[in-house]
């Protein structure tokens, strides 16, 4: 084609566009020609060379929460523009200009000083993603500005539940743990244990920062709950899962709290003496320094109590340091001592199935132990821009003794009496060291995280066990003899565990998508953990000479190596994040026995997928699920070939030829909340399948005396399950002064067990149902609960045949009420109604009642005078399952007493 006829074809085209479709035929020379294509094609070359850009970022403060509303003001050249951060601090300027590449940020939100910076795009660079703007709180603020208007309660978002401390009342002197009893969905227990939908919150951060031990039940006693601006609780998938989004296996419960500007110092502590009946008194002192990063603490305890059922005395000691290493580094340290003397008695009964019928177990005990345990963490913290770092030494090492004694009478389809007293030492030191390193590459999404880990531990005891057993024949129930055995038992054990893994991920989606991201996820992690264990059985006869039982002995090593290869696809977006992928799982378990030809030798190939899925159904409702996979290894009992006859109505012998198992569990959430009327409502569904799993095979085995005896083996079976769901549905009004809440659970499960070498089931099924009504004013805090509780269980066993239901009714009233300025009242009081329980139980009213006196003019002062269970009913139930057993308990005592304290408050969290 000539150069005239390529000019005169644009020409052509051009015109006809210009014209609308009109076709004008113009003929025209060739520098006529060429000159009316550059005129035409001049404003095209213009408009090309303006390629409209695109700038994103987000405002934050320095705990990297999003600061809303914040004005971003953009100065490029002569033009300015301005815009305002979304709910999640995040703001977009599109469609600029790009005749200049150089322009300004400024940024100012109410309570942070106002920022400015300087950035430019590069040549060719049309999408330009900022880091965080970090605004700083302004401490010179004189006075707070309070703005009126409607309070959003709380807030849904992914992995976080975000509850406004504005919205609930805070009266003076209130600490957060008074503030977390009226959030939706939380529970404080008596003990300061808090739970979120059933499960505990593990530790507790500050402006999401670690907070001196992260100890949750003691720092919510001591902090104000006025100086917090929300409280978020977080699923925390672990820091592998910050640095590269992946998240893997059951997220941990971490309570978060979001200081007010300035508020992130201060000093705070405590010292406080108290003594009553029984003995009782106690010594409580604390002390700690906070500079946001800078945390210096020292703590000591001393508590000792007295009553029939025993005493106990308990001393805690601890001390932690963290500050900045370097400016990117930040490392801590920790050391604590406990001391605790125990002595106790215990009430149990026992039920045992099996093919010949029932086992009906009496059982009364009593103990005395003596124990210490030391505990120290170091921890090694560091950002570098795109990298990284982690590194924590922790160990352990307790020591005690303990004396027991119990006595055992057993009827039914065995009759028989044994009588047991042991002294025993145990000491047990470890020590486990942790790595991780990260980095994010220059391209977006690019990641690669490395972890190792190890683990060392011993165990040591000896005991000297003293049993005699009491035979009865088995038709006329007539007492045959006693036979008494004086063993000593010398167990020592030695494990190590190591780890390695590494998490690769690669994006895929395109440079100029900043609406999501896509990425394949690489992982890949090694496990070896080792065992040696030995066992030496001696017996000591009656005239005090000591013979070794080699058949009561034995030597025992075991190694089990796993792998697991996992490849998945990570999508991620502002409503919508999801992982889905496959992991394939080999493990190698080996053992062998000193003296023993026989060895252990299992391979394993597991194969499952895993998935995470967090979805924003909208800005107050969101879906989230997780699915995983895990192969576990028997543990030593289970697999040792040697009788351990450390209880003799109970032989366990292990099962060399075990597998391992594999667990599967999945748990899906859903969460709303309704910002007009304050309604919320939580529900969770949470499933578990075993195969493999290791269960009991419990026999009825002869002895000497022609009489029978438990024995307990393993072996691998199929068919554990377990399936459970919990709700939360709350409903506040006048201003969230009040609140009805209905929560719930419900869960089904089935354990395979094995009696005689038969298949059999046992069938557990709960259900609890509670209602509760709060109530917070200036002057008073009340809450009330009505609750109701199922627990149910059946063997398949047709000489069993029987289904045991315990029921329960429980009716609680807690209240505190401000007298005066300085005088406030507490009273709880809880009605439990009980049918079903096979040892005797009453139904306790249990009262408790107090009264606090604030002194000194700054109310650091505190006088305080309690009464624990008025009425001296109180008793401790508690049922269990295990294998072919249900397990009744009860402790009795004194639980009554009064108890006189005074307490020392000193803090300062002002504006420094």
């Amino acid at each position: 084609m000539s150069y005239c006829s390529f000019f005169d074809q644009l020409t052509r085209a051009f015109i006809y566009i210009s014209a609308f479709q009109v076709k004008i035929e113009i003929k025209l020379s060739i520098t006529g020609r060429i000159f009316f294509f550059i005129v035409l094609l001049f404003p095209s070359l213009i408009l090309t060379a303006q390629v409209k850009r695109k700038l994103t970022g987000s405002v934050t403060d320095k705990s990297k929460q999003g600061i809303p509303g914040a004005n971003v003001r953009m100065i490029a050249g002569k033009d300015t523009l301005s815009i305002n951060s979304d709910a999640d601090g995040k703001f977009s300027f599109e469609n600029l200009n790009s005749s200049s590449s150089d322009f300004s940020l400024l940024v100012r939100s109410i309570g942070y000083r106002t920022t400015s910076s300087t950035h430019s795009f590069k040549t060719g660079e049309n999408i330009l993603s900022l880091k965080p703007i970090i605004l700083m709180p302004d401490t010179q603020l004189l006075k707070e500005v309070i703005i009126e208007g409607k309070v959003v309660a709380m807030k849904v978002k992914k992995d976080t539940l975000e509850y406004n401390a504005a919205a609930y009342k805070v009266r003076e002197g209130d600490h957060v743990d008074q503030l977390l009893k009226q959030l939706p969905g939380i529970e404080v227990d008596e003990k300061g244990k808090v739970t979120s939908m059933g499960k505990e919150m593990t530790k507790i951060r500050v402006n999401g920062k670690d907070f001196f031990t992260g100890n949750v039940k003691e720092f919510i006693k001591q902090l104000p709950a006025e100086m917090f601006s929300h409280l978020q609780v977080i699923d925390d998938y672990g820091e592998e899962a910050k640095l590269t989004g992946i998240k893997m296996g059951q997220p941990k419960k971490i309570l978060n709290l979001v200081t007010k500007p300035g508020r992130n110092r201060g000093t705070f502590g405590n010292a406080g003496i108290d003594g009553g009946t029984n003995k009782r008194y106690g010594f409580q002192s604390s002390g700690n320094i906070w500079k946001d990063d800078r945390q210096i603490g020292a703590s000591a305890n001393l508590n000792n109590a007295n009553n029939s059922a025993g005493s106990t005395r308990a001393l805690y000691t601890s001390g932690n340091y963290r500050d900045h290493i370097t400016k990117r580094t930040v490392g801590s340290a920790n050391y604590a001592f406990n001391n605790n003397l125990n002595e106790s008695s215990q009430f149990n009964y026992i039920e045992r199935v099996n093919q010949l019928g029932t086992l009906y177990t009496t059982n009364e005990n009593s103990s005395n132990t003596n124990s210490n345990g030391h505990n120290f963490d170091l921890n090694l913290q560091g950002n570098y821009d795109k990298e990284y770092l982690t590194a924590s030494l922790n160990g352990s090492f307790s020591d005690g003794k303990s004396t027991s004694s119990s006595q055992n009478i057993q009827k039914g389809a065995i009759r028989q009496d044994l009588y047991n007293s042991s002294l025993s030492n145990q000491s047990n030191p470890n020590l486990n060291a942790n790595f991780g390193w990260g980095k994010s590459f220059a391209k977006r999404g690019r990641t690669i995280y490395v972890n190792f880990s190890g683990a060392f531990g011993k165990s040591k005891s000896d005991q000297d066990m003293m049993n005699k057993i009491g035979y009865y024949d088995q038709k006329t129930g007539a007492f045959l003899k006693e036979t008494p055995l004086n063993r000593l038992v010398d167990n020592k054990s030695s494990n190590g565990q190591w780890n390695a893994s590494v998490t690769y991920s690669e994006p895929l989606n395109r440079a100029d998508d900043t609406v999501s991201t896509k990425n394949i996820d690489f992982n890949y992690a090694f496990s070896l953990s080792s065992n040696n264990n030995s066992l030496q059985t001696r017996v000591k006869d009656q005239n005090g000479q000591i013979s070794f039982v080699d058949s009561l002995s034995n030597v025992y090593h075991s190694n089990f190596l796993n792998n697991n290869f996992r490849l998945s696809y990570r999508y991620g977006s502002k409503r919508l994040n999801y992982t889905a992928g496959i992991s394939l799982q080999p493990s190698s378990l080996k053992g062998s026995y000193e003296g023993r030809t026989d060895k252990i030798s299992q391979n394993t190939l597991n194969f499952s997928p895993s998935g995470n899925l967090n979805y924003m159904i909208s800005p107050s409702q969101s879906l989230s699920g997780n699915y995983n996979g895990a192969s576990n290894a028997p543990d030593f009992q289970q697999l040792q070939p040697v009788a351990d006859t450390r209880d003799l109505q109970n032989v366990i012998i292990g099962n060399p030829n075990l597998k391992t198992s594999f667990n599967h569990n999945a748990n899906v959430d859903y969460r709303l909340f309704d910002p007009e009327g304050g309604l919320s409502f939580q529900i969770g569904l949470n499933t578990s399948l075993i195969q493999n799993q290791v269960v009991a095979n419990v026999v009825l085995v002869g002895d000497s005396l022609n009489s029978l005896k438990q024995e307990t083996r393993y072996v691998n079976a199929n068919g554990n399950y377990n399936i459970g769901t919990s709700y939360s549905l709350s409903y506040p009004f006048s201003k969230n002064k009040f609140a009805l809440t209905l929560s719930g659970n419900l869960n089904r499960a089935n354990d395979v067990l094995f009696t005689d070498d038969k298949k059999s089931f046992s069938k557990r099924f709960n259900f609890d149902q509670q209602l509760s009504f709060s109530a917070n004013t200036e002057k008073l805090s009340m809450s009330a609960q009505a609750s109701y509780g199922l627990n149910a269980n059946t063997y398949s066993l047709s000489s069993a045949g029987q289904r045991r239901n315990v029921e329960t009714w429980m009716f609680n009233i807690y209240s505190r009420y401000i007298l005066t300025k300085s005088w406030t009242l507490n009273f709880t009081g809880s009605k439990r109604i009980n049918t079903g329980y096979s040892i005797a139980a009453n139904n306790p009213l249990l009262i408790n009642a107090g009264i606090e006196k604030t002194l000194f003019k700054n109310k650091s002062g505190m006088l305080t005078f309690a009464v624990n269970d008025l009425l001296n009913q109180g008793n401790g139930l508690n049922r269990t399952f295990s294998d072919n057993a249900v397990t009744e308990s009860r402790t009795d005592g004194v639980t009554r007493f009064f108890l006189l304290g005074f307490s020392m408050r000193l803090q300062d969290f002002g504006l420094h």
